[in-house]
């Protein structure tokens, strides 16, 4: 079933019509997350180089952290990224003096926690990632933006 210029897929959502020159892309859904996304990441990163961080240590700082610490893989399961990837993250952050890594008798591997710089710089990446969301919605109202969260959530799911 043809609409204006899209299609109706199999699944019953509109997509872009395939022409010569292969799919409109700046059509889909898809581009406007990963290009909205992309930019405001790049702005963010910026922020985080300044404070010697790398894109993607803020997920680590930005976790509900208390006197427990966190194992390698709680840490791995809350920011969804590869084990691989996690552990060259903490020992970027622990060189950088961020965390500490501490072994405890009659457990296996050791446990993650802040120091007194990973504090500080959690405080610190916490306003930038809240000065980065002001940027991300500025144009929407809050019935728009209560909108978009539910749908990203929806998404995720």
């Amino acid at each position: 079933m043809k609409r204006d210029s899209g299609v109706e897929t199999s699944y019953g959502r509109y997509a872009p019509v395939r022409e010569r020159g292969g799919v409109h892309l700046a059509e889909t859904a898809l581009y406007w997350i990963v290009l909205v996304a992309r930019q405001r990441r790049t702005e963010l990163a910026r922020d985080l180089a300044a404070l010697g961080m790398y894109s993607g240590q803020e997920q680590v700082l930005l976790q509900q952290w208390d006197e427990r610490g966190f194992t390698q893989a709680e840490l791995v399961e809350r920011v969804q990224a590869a084990p691989a990837t996690v552990t060259r993250m903490l020992q970027r952050m622990e060189r950088a003096g961020f965390l500490r890594r501490q072994r405890h008798p009659g457990q296996r591997g050791s446990r993650v926690y802040l120091t007194e710089r990973g504090w500080e710089a959690r405080s610190t990446v916490e306003d930038l990632w809240l000065r980065a969301e002001e940027r991300l919605v500025a144009n929407l109202s809050g019935s728009e933006y209560a909108a978009l969260r539910a749908l990203l959530m929806k998404m995720g799911d």
